[in-house]
């Protein structure tokens, strides 16, 4: 187990306990989770912390660790203790919709399950959500969209036609009508994704783009067959477009890093005798994956699809060329004659 994420680790163990509720030894916790016992002492003193109702039982020289039973039969909500403790640290996750009526709901079900916590318990998860959240990337204000998602849901309940005035990006704002099929939330942006009536064709908007909005009053069939799963499987993001064979050979400073992630369910990985790595995916479309690679920066090279090479070396060009001229920088002053 990862030394550096205590707390999932400690989660991960509550989890274990809770299965077995004859109780584990230490050494059946270290096996089972492949970890040595010092970390396993470590994580239960974190468990014992909150205060998790945790305690010991001996049989004869053993002791094995439980959860005190009278602590489940207590809580009247459907949830263990280490289900509650997830949810609570997930929280963050949803953050970019503060304000929406989706972060509404979510923070209500939150205020139930803490009505029933014992305080002491709820104040240490307070405390444990401070230490545990970390390193939250930029995200978008979508509290200005609050009336925007609620029709959007509503469509999608009602199976109402939604009309957009709709800015793309670099583009005009075109009227669009679609038939919503799901919302979803990507890397602090949320998406509505549905028929597009003048695409002819199932389309990704981005809320924050979107002008105006109204319900319409025609209806459209469920959509047969549609998985947003299915529908995303494919993408390197959000985007869909003709599926592609992309090969990218990475520098061996890189190879650990890359291996240890799974970037996209098609991933394969090929390790060469230089230690360096070749990925290759098969992708929706090149956009999305582009911006990955470049971001590796000379660590990564393109190996196909040939189009992507040369749209890589052209944006490395180009590149190259807004740096040959210094920006901003003031003129010298000439010393020598003062």
């Amino acid at each position: 187990m990862s030394r550096d994420k205590p707390v999932l680790r400690a989660i991960k163990l509550l989890t274990l306990i809770e299965r077995h509720p004859n109780g584990l030894r230490v050494a059946d916790m270290a096996e089972q989770l492949d970890a040595p016992s010092r970390a396993i002492y470590r994580d239960l003193e974190v468990l014992q912390s909150l205060p998790a109702p945790l305690y010991t039982d001996k049989s004869g020289k053993e002791s094995y660790w439980k959860i005190d039973p009278d602590f489940q039969n207590k809580l009247t909500i459907p949830f263990t203790l280490s289900e509650v403790l997830s949810v609570y640290l997930a929280r963050d996750a949803i953050r970019p919709l503060d304000g929406s009526v989706l972060a509404d709901s979510l923070e209500s079900l939150f205020q139930k399950v803490w009505a029933v916590l014992p305080k002491p318990l709820f104040r240490q998860m307070v405390e444990l959500r401070r230490a545990y959240l970390s390193g939250i990337p930029p995200q978008k204000d979508y509290r200005a969209y609050r009336e925007f998602i609620q029709i959007i849901q509503s469509a999608i309940e009602e199976r109402k036609t939604l009309r957009l005035q709709y800015e793309p990006r670099d583009q005009k704002p075109t009227q669009r009508d679609i038939n919503p099929y799901a919302l979803h939330l990507r890397n602090g942006t949320l998406y509505a994704i549905g028929y597009c009536h003048l695409r002819k064709d199932i389309r990704t908007f981005v809320v924050d783009r979107m002008q105006k909005i109204k319900m319409m009053e025609e209806s459209f069939p469920a959509p047969v067959g549609f998985s947003l799963e299915n529908y995303l499987r494919h993408s390197f993001g959000m985007f869909i477009e003709e599926l592609v064979r992309v090969k990218v050979r990475f520098h061996k400073s890189l190879t650990r890093y890359l291996v240890e992630r799974r970037w996209h369910p098609s991933q394969k990985n090929k390790k060469l005798k230089d230690g360096s790595l070749e990925l290759t995916f098969e992708v929706a479309g090149t956009k999305e994956i582009k911006t990955w690679i470049m971001g590796f920066g000379s660590l990564a090279k393109v190996l196909e699809p040939a189009s992507l090479v040369i749209e890589v070396k052209e944006d490395l060009a180009k590149a190259l060329k807004s740096y040959a001229k210094p920006i901003g920088l003031a003129p010298r002053e000439n010393f020598s004659k003062v």
